[in-house]
């Protein structure tokens, strides 16, 4: 039996406002850097809500809002319903958003268990589509990180999927995806 393993992001940026960073410096910092370690910060950086060129208010926010690759933002709402299980696989660090909290969530439960030569890769040589060492993929509910992928995504397991599948769905919660890792099926072209 093949084990499945999903990644783990906010819902669709066509649905829901993302966020941006308020200040150019917080990012050069590496305060948002999310390979994997713990952070520390001194001060709550400040976000903001993303108002698309030519539109005059942002679409509404998500519950799990799109801040930056590697990492999650969440609303109070959501923070307080899935603390008690992500906290295990990371931790919360407080963002002001126009004066209300935004939670940045930052795995930190790091397991080298992608595959590097199955997986399919690009040109450059960055990973497409992970193919995972089943033995070392956690049996357990678990949000984790893999080294090789670490700055840009978000796995979890199944038995993981399903626990969080029963938070969102228990709190409401919205914005929150599952997705196969790996690029996006491709859509057969029609034939004339």
């Amino acid at each position: 039996m093949e084990v499945k393993v999903w990644e783990l992001k906010s819902g669709s940026v066509n649905d829901f406002a993302p966020l941006v960073f308020a200040s150019d410096k917080d990012v050069e910092s590496g305060m948002f850097d999310a390979t994997g370690a713990n952070l520390s910060w001194s001060s709550k950086p400040k976000v903001e809500v993303f108002v698309e060129p030519g539109k005059k208010k942002p679409r509404p926010l998500a519950d799990v809002s799109a801040l930056t690759p590697g990492a999650l933002v969440m609303n109070d709402k959501s923070k307080t319903a899935l603390e008690p299980f992500l906290s295990r696989f990371g931790q919360f660090l407080e963002m002001d958003c126009a004066g209300e909290s935004r939670w940045f969530y930052n795995v930190t439960n790091l397991i080298p268990c992608i595959d590097e030569a199955r997986s399919a890769k690009r040109p450059s040589g960055s990973i497409v589509k992970e193919a995972f060492i089943e033995e070392r993929v956690p049996v357990d509910a678990a949000v984790f990180k893999d080294p090789l992928t670490a700055a840009a995504v978000l796995y979890v397991n199944e038995a993981g999927k399903a626990a969080l599948e029963t938070i969102i769905a228990d709190a409401a919660i919205v914005g929150m995806a599952f997705t196969e890792p790996g690029p996006p099926p491709k859509k057969p072209r029609p034939r004339y």
